[in-house]
């Protein structure tokens, strides 16, 4: 569980809306129950003198001094100031993790939390407006993303290690989903060094191996990208216990703040949040599975059939889809492919750069059926449209494989000039003395 402690002195200047006697009264009280004396309480910054002269009501303390008194004295400025209290905190962050299980079920509202990220930065809750931010820099997308980012760095600017390394993780997907995953990369793996070096958070754990996986397999540096995948595999948990979970939690929030047990209240909620961040992993999990199969198509193809279903069924994409008709083709279930390929068929448009992949797969298919003709025409058309894509590794499969079917036939001249073209597609110089 996430330690909840600040660091309020670190925050900039800001007005308060109201002071006097209450908060005089409010510091007083705070101080006895602590046993701190006011000399104690003012130091190192301020005097035992102008202490006295708050606690009475004939100062009015400038917010500089707010945020020492309520560093000193272990509480947010909100508390000392009579803005919130304790339960009212828990009940911010119920706020907070109701507004992001919404998301989390496809149903969430940025504005919604864009209100409770500014109702905290309003009252001083400055890790509670960070991950409102967290959670608006996950489901939003461009400028917004990347002002929510912003925005959720420069709440936890002052938090503790995990929470702040959390904001730099997101920061380094954002960049990632910019094309610019180099960047992403070397911010990435800074945070887990910085992250071994310490306890480690699991969860921040999971998050960090999980967007190198990503990062690694977007740079084609698939070996990599199978290792950090291993890794936040092995951390991860099932969505249908992490949303059993979840529930227990919030209802054992709940119970505490009936009880008036605000102790337990705080960290039953602190857990649940913690499970939902978790259960936001699950499309970069997808992606996980996808870079550990790639990894075991050497070796284990049933065990890449696994985790190919695994990641499609966590998070649909076309690239999977091809994958699995792939392997299950190799594994000789050829219904399962063909059923796979026309699905992708309906899926991918035709100016997508996945159609060469697409064409390429169906002349496979074909072949693997002894439909040689059908096979030669797959494969002449899908170097027409990796050509078309500049999809280059299409191109050259397509090239080998139609080659290859050509010289089995004995189709020698033609399998020669096929080549002389795949060639010319790929860079070659065309010789021009012949």
């Amino acid at each position: 569980m996430w330690d909840r402690a600040r660091n309020l002195s670190a925050r900039p200047p800001v007005s308060f809306p109201f002071m006097g006697e209450e908060v005089g009264g409010r510091l007083r009280r705070l101080r006895a129950e602590r046993g701190l004396t006011q000399r104690e309480l003012a130091e190192p910054h301020y005097t035992a003198a102008y202490v006295s002269s708050v606690e009475t009501g004939a100062r009015t303390p400038s917010g500089d001094a707010v945020r020492h008194f309520a560093a000193r004295l272990g509480v947010d400025t909100g508390e000392l100031l009579g803005v919130t209290s304790p339960r009212d905190d828990v009940r911010l962050d119920l706020d907070i993790a109701a507004a992001a299980e919404d998301f989390l079920a496809g149903k969430g509202s940025a504005p919604k939390m864009r209100r409770l990220a500014r109702r905290a930065e309003k009252i001083g809750r400055h890790r509670q407006a960070g991950l409102a931010w967290l959670w608006l820099a996950r489901f939003t997308e461009g400028d917004a993303r990347t002002r929510s980012v912003a925005a959720a760095e420069a709440a936890l600017d002052g938090d503790i290690p995990p929470y702040r390394e959390l904001a730099a993780a997101l920061r380094a997907n954002a960049l990632i989903d910019r094309g610019e995953p180099h960047h992403a990369m070397h911010l990435l793996r800074t945070a887990l060094d910085a992250s071994l070096g310490r306890h480690p958070h699991p969860v921040l754990l999971l998050t960090l191996h999980a967007y190198l996986a990503d990062g690694q397999l977007r740079l084609g540096e698939n070996v990599l990208a199978a290792q950090h995948a291993g890794a936040a595999l092995r951390l991860a948990r099932g969505e249908e216990i992490l949303t059993e979970l979840a529930e227990n939690q919030r209802r054992l929030t709940e119970s505490y703040l009936g009880e008036g047990r605000l102790a337990d209240a705080v960290a039953a909620v602190s857990a649940l949040h913690d499970l939902l961040h978790e259960r936001a992993l699950r499309p970069v999990l997808a992606r996980c599975l996808f870079a550990r199969a790639l990894h075991r198509r050497a070796d284990d193809l049933e065990g890449a059939l696994a985790d190919l279903r695994a990641s499609r069924a966590a998070a649909p994409d076309h690239t999977v889809t091809l994958e699995l008709a792939d392997v299950c083709r190799e594994l000789g279930r050829l219904d399962d492919a063909a059923a796979l390929l026309s699905e992708a068929t309906e899926a991918i448009p035709e100016d997508s750069p996945l159609s060469a992949s697409l064409t390429y797969q169906q002349g496979s298919l074909a072949l693997a059926r002894g439909d040689l003709e059908t096979a030669e025409a797959g494969f002449a058309h899908a170097i027409d449209v990796a050509a078309l894509h500049d999809t280059r590794g299409v191109l050259a499969a397509s090239i080998d494989k139609a080659g290859e079917l050509l010289r089995d036939q004995g189709r020698f001249e033609e399998a020669a000039d096929l080549l002389r073209r795949g060639l010319l597609l790929l860079g070659a110089e065309e010789d021009v003395s012949q």
